[in-house]
């Protein structure tokens, strides 16, 4: 190893676990208390460090903000798109799409108060999420319509908007409080909605 590379080496890690402690930092803190409640200089002293530290790493809280809803969506789609891969008919599919959406949910409950609960004050970024989310759902569905497995009468775009703010407003309303509806009962429902409105024989 070049002896000159190991500092670099050293002040990119630093630099990127930095940011990564300022991005924990704003996630646990908009969870808490919503966007607008939330300053960089709380995001900064929650990551331990210099105020003007978080400048260096993004241009304001909302692109923070951004980032960490992308990811989590981005991640979601792909924990999604496995369950569904690992099942043998429609049914099965749909049944593992709805197991792996409340497993991820439950898993980042603050993730999903933080994009989608009552209090999180980010009304003008939630309809931007949901473009994103929906966006990348509609794709899956032209693939269905392909497929045949999609109603003809449904358009794809359409369907992913309904889809996409039936389940985000769900799932947020559940982990809220989980004593609302049994687990199981949550899943069936979903399951229920999505073969009857959106899956031919």
């Amino acid at each position: 190893m070049n002896v000159s590379e190991t500092p670099v080496s050293a002040r990119v890690r630093s630099r990127l676990a930095t940011r990564q402690r300022l991005l924990d930092s704003g996630r646990n803190l908009f969870a808490v208390r919503g966007l607008h409640k939330v300053t960089t200089h709380d995001i900064a002293h929650g990551a331990g460090v210099a105020a003007g530290t978080f400048y260096l790493h993004f241009s304001d809280k909302e692109a923070m903000f951004r980032e960490i809803a992308y990811d989590g969506i981005d991640r979601l789609r792909d924990r999604l798109q496995e369950a569904m891969d690992s099942a043998d008919d429609i049914k099965s599919a749909v049944r593992a799409h709805a197991e792996a959406l409340i497993a991820f949910a439950e898993a980042v409950s603050d993730l999903v108060g933080m994009l989608f609960g009552r209090d999180h004050g980010a009304a003008e970024l939630e309809s931007e999420i949901l473009d994103y989310s929906a966006s990348t759902l509609a794709g899956a569905l032209l693939q269905r319509r392909s497929e045949g497995t999609l109603p003809p009468e449904l358009d794809p775009e359409v369907t992913a908007q309904a889809m996409t703010g039936m389940l985000s407003r769900t799932v947020a309303w559940w982990i809220e409080d989980p004593t609302r509806a049994q687990r199981e009962s949550l899943i069936r429902t979903i399951i229920g909605i999505q073969l009857g409105g959106t899956y031919t024989d």
